[in-house]
């Protein structure tokens, strides 16, 4: 195990992060764009090139930390820097610090890679300013194309494309610019959940990552006085919407462990004391780890939506938001964490990971797995918390797992940002 030296070592690194972006809620607000998360990325540098590593900013703004190795293709480990808004101080961070001790605890026992280890921070993992979430693994893997990107702004009009200048990134064709070939991707990560808390567990293994579905649903009526519309005569949306979210209720019930729903986006109209509400509109997520079960609560809700808007005299429209399929994490990978905890001892079960990943989208291109380190159940929140025995020990799996695959990742090599993957 690593010694009481490396624990100090990466907890003042754990309270360095988290004390850029903190805010008046004892949270920390550090989301893409903002000034709080360039000054993450600057001191993630720093404190990588004082460990001996070396840097560069890829042109999705990723951040990568290399022990450079017999070959040039990179074994990753990491995570994101950016926080959604009062957010703690172990998601994301937790995972690229884990990588960052696990490589320089290698460089510091002599070990000598044969391919090229990285720590990646990766970019705007979280909900941002520009509705862009996953951006830097998603453009890492052409999921999606620059020119869809690079223009979107927020609403001051400031654009993706001047956030990662100001990041630091440089151009897609600028010359020089390296594009990384990876033969694997680990990502730690807190569980965003209490399962391993309430089950007494340090850590676990992620087998998938759920599918998520989003979908804007209208619900539309007719405006009228409050007071001189009688209530038989009435199209209330607003009515409509509450026994949309009994019917939401009890299919939530009817899919217990099996799916997960959320409804937290509610818009009115007008949104006036005195009118009856001519529309609602509100966003529904559904999360499954198997497609079938996804696609089938989710036509499920849609049709009994529709019966009811019959019955109510209520039109209805629908537009996809999102429809991400779910995410299998690779067996090899699995089998090679599973190895690794059951040498140290310790007992860890398989999991579903219900919160999404950068790993998702590079689970896509590249063999990658993902370990879970247990929390204290809170997360996206001030509370969020994981204790040290748990991170360090996280710290010696990633350390052990990444020269495991190190030693035995196949000759394939998965290209990033080339133009058969991105069409740029």
């Amino acid at each position: 195990m690593p010694d009481i030296l490396a624990s100090s070592r990466l907890q003042r690194r754990l309270d360095a992060l988290a004390a850029i972006g903190r805010d008046d809620t004892g949270g920390i607000t550090r989301p893409f764009g903002s000034a709080a998360e360039r000054a993450a990325r600057q001191w993630f540098l720093g404190e990588a090139e004082k460990a001996g590593l070396v840097t560069r900013t890829d042109p999705a703004g990723n951040l990568w930390a290399l022990f450079p190795g017999a070959s040039l293709d990179i074994v990753a480990v990491g995570s994101h820097l950016d926080t959604v808004v009062h957010g703690g101080a172990y998601d994301g961070a937790l995972g690229v610090l884990l990588g960052l001790e696990a490589l320089q605890t290698l460089q510091e026992e002599g070990y000598r890679p044969h391919h090229t280890l990285a720590v990646l921070a990766l970019t705007g993992e979280e909900p941002n300013p520009f509705r862009l979430s996953t951006l830097g693994s998603r453009l890492l893997t052409g999921i999606l194309s620059w020119d869809t990107v690079l223009e979107v702004t927020d609403e001051t009009g400031y654009s993706v494309r001047e956030a990662l200048h100001q990041a630091g990134a440089p151009a897609l064709h600028d010359p020089g610019v390296h594009m990384p070939h990876l033969k694997g991707f680990f990502e730690p990560h807190i569980e965003q959940g209490p399962r391993l808390h309430e089950a007494g567990l340090p850590v676990g293994v992620v087998s998938t990552i759920t599918g998520i579905t989003r979908q804007l649903i209208t619900l539309t009526g007719e405006q009228n006085h409050a007071g001189t519309t009688p209530y038989v005569a009435r199209r209330d949306a607003v009515q409509g919407f509450a026994q949309a979210m009994v019917l939401f209720q009890e299919l939530s019930q009817q899919f217990v462990d099996r799916a997960v729903g959320t409804v937290g986006y509610v818009r009115v109209f007008p949104n006036s004391i005195n009118i009856v509400p001519s529309r609602v509109e509100f966003m529904v997520e559904w999360r499954a780890p198997q497609l079938e079960i996804l696609a089938e609560v989710t036509s499920t809700f849609w049709q009994r939506l529709q019966a009811l808007g019959s019955r109510l005299h209520l039109s209805l429209t629908r537009e996809i938001i999102l429809d991400q399929a779910p995410s299998p994490m690779d067996e090899a990978v699995q089998a090679l964490l599973h190895g690794v905890i059951e040498e140290m001892g310790v007992p860890h079960p398989t999991m579903v990971s219900w919160a999404g990943h950068d790993a998702a989208h590079l689970a896509k291109r590249v063999p990658t797995g993902m370990l879970f380190v247990r929390s204290n159940g809170y997360s996206h929140c001030p509370d969020e918390s994981a204790n040290t025995e748990d991170i360090m020990l996280a710290a010696e799996i990633v350390r052990r797992a990444l020269m495991r695959w190190d030693a035995v990742a196949s000759r394939n090599a998965y290209p990033l940002f080339s133009k058969d993957v991105t069409g740029c």
